[in-house]
């Protein structure tokens, strides 16, 4: 048995449902599965992330309020967020967010309800890191710092645990490895997590995979009997291909080898997840299913949604067989931009210029505005070497487009639209207000009825439907 307690942290209300449902789960839904996940015992769960808060905002959603709301339902399960240092909408100055607005935001967030945030840099600057690392701190948040995986040639386990032993040294109470593509293999595993454990110390290691290759879950159950000491997980309903592995599949798995006894509570997960299946069905969102092996995931090394959403991109084409086709194309346009790590704000671009590529235009005759800002430097240096020629096209950064922190001179600090609308990308007149929100509520099978009828009667002149105890009949009028 392990000598140590593994701990669980959903995240089915931000990437898994992300993964899965395209980011559809609104506010309502969130507060849905409060109760069942609540008494739980999970370590933590997730309500918001860099894509959550886009999402919110299309929906016209503040996110605060979702971090408020869930505080008021979940009771004392600690809430968590992730939040990456770079951000993908361009504005000038805010291509990463400086101390102003990471201190103003991180202490906007623990006023919201938030116990515990990870703070995201894919280039792993240690100097802007700190500063992140610090404010969580000072705001009262446990700060979890983000150790970027990819599959890549050349990076060794010392190379990681160098890495890993940094973040601790510029305060990271926690250090999470952050395997987006699910390129993570269980030989490597052996390996690499014993490294990080004795590179960090009495600083606790965990572990965020996802199953693009259907080994995600054989990784976390490997991981506990490694040293890990924390495990990324989600709901059946929004859990694999894309999205993390099941954690009642793990606990099953868990329970019947007699490792790790004090687990989370089975019966308050299923029924967690009977809840999120029924807004599925309700919705009509789809359902969550394992993606098959494929090597070209270790070509293109997409991330989470970026991979879904890729995957369906290609099926719409008709050329699902030219799959390694895009993958070829996409790890060579990484390549050309420096191979900066396949996490936000870079994966999407590249995914996005890949596609552009394969749908026939001569190559960077048009050029993703994220990786135009890469060019420039505005996000910091990348590890590999940069096309000079794209470079030169780009031209520099003007002085007024500067990622220096004294951009945000004019930045209030203390309010929390104005730190919104810098972070996301928004104008301050676009910030959503908060409103009233119940918890969602599946409708009963006959009001389902209704709704579906009600949703066709406008291609029919007559609809009736005649069962016991029902009688329905819809008519077009003229």
């Amino acid at each position: 048995m392990s000598s140590h307690r593994l701990t669980f942290t959903d995240t089915s209300l931000t990437d898994g449902q992300a993964a899965v449902w395209a980011g559809a789960l609104d506010d309502r839904m969130l507060l849905a599965p409060a109760g069942a996940l609540s008494s739980s015992g999970l370590a933590a769960v997730e309500v918001l992330s860099p894509a959550v808060l886009d999402e919110c905002l299309a929906r016209d959603e503040h996110p605060l309020q979702r971090v408020e709301l869930a505080r008021r339902h979940y009771g004392s399960v600690p809430l968590r967020a992730t939040v990456n240092l770079l951000t993908g909408h361009g504005r000038p100055g805010a291509d990463v967010l400086g101390p102003t607005a990471i201190d103003g935001w991180l202490s906007a967030l623990a006023a919201a309800g938030l116990q515990q945030v990870v703070l995201l840099d894919p280039l792993l600057e240690l100097a802007r890191l700190k500063a992140a690392l610090e404010s969580a701190s000072t705001a009262g948040l446990t700060a979890i710092a983000a150790l970027p995986y990819a599959a890549d040639d050349g990076v060794s386990d010392e190379t990681y645990a160098q890495r890993a032993a940094s973040l601790v040294a510029a305060g990271a109470a926690r250090v999470m490895l952050r395997d987006e593509s699910g390129v993570l293999t269980p030989d490597r595993a052996h390996d690499l997590f014993p490294a990080l454990v004795a590179a960090l110390g009495s600083t606790p290691l965990d572990l965020h995979t996802r199953c693009h290759t259907a080994l995600g879950t054989v990784v976390a159950l490997e991981a506990g009997g490694l040293g890990v000491s924390g495990i990324d997980t989600a709901l059946p309903s929004v859990a694999n291909g894309a999205s993390l592995p099941s954690l009642p599949s793990l606990i099953r798995v868990l329970q019947r080898e007699h490792r790790h006894l004090d687990l989370p509570d089975l019966d308050s997960l299923l029924a967690a997840d009977a809840i999120l299946a029924d807004i599925a069905d309700q919705e009509g969102f789809p359902a969550a299913a394992a993606w098959p092996f494929d090597l070209a995931t270790y070509v293109h090394q997409l991330p989470g949604e970026v991979a879904a959403d890729v995957r369906q991109a290609v099926r719409e084409r008709g050329r699902w067989a030219d799959l390694h086709e895009f993958a070829a194309e996409c790890a060579a346009v990484r390549r050309e931009m420096g191979s900066p790590p396949m996490v936000a704000p870079f994966a999407r671009a590249i995914a996005e210029q890949a596609m552009c590529h394969f749908d026939g235009e001569q190559r960077y005759e048009s050029l993703r505005p994220v990786l135009r800002r890469l060019l420039q430097g505005a996000y910091g240096t990348v590890d590999g070497d940069l096309r000079t020629d794209l470079q030169a096209r780009v031209g520099s950064l003007l002085s007024s487009e500067s990622s220096s922190p004294a951009v945000e001179t004019d930045l209030e600090a203390d309010d929390e639209d104005a730190l919104l609308a810098w972070v996301a990308g928004v104008t301050i007149a676009t910030v959503p207000r908060r409103a009233d929100v119940v918890p969602y509520e599946a409708l009963t099978p006959y009001e389902s009825l209704a709704r579906g009828l009600l949703e066709r009667a406008g291609r029919y002149a007559t609809l009736s439907v005649h069962a016991p105890g029902v009688r329905i009949h819809l008519q077009q009028e003229g």
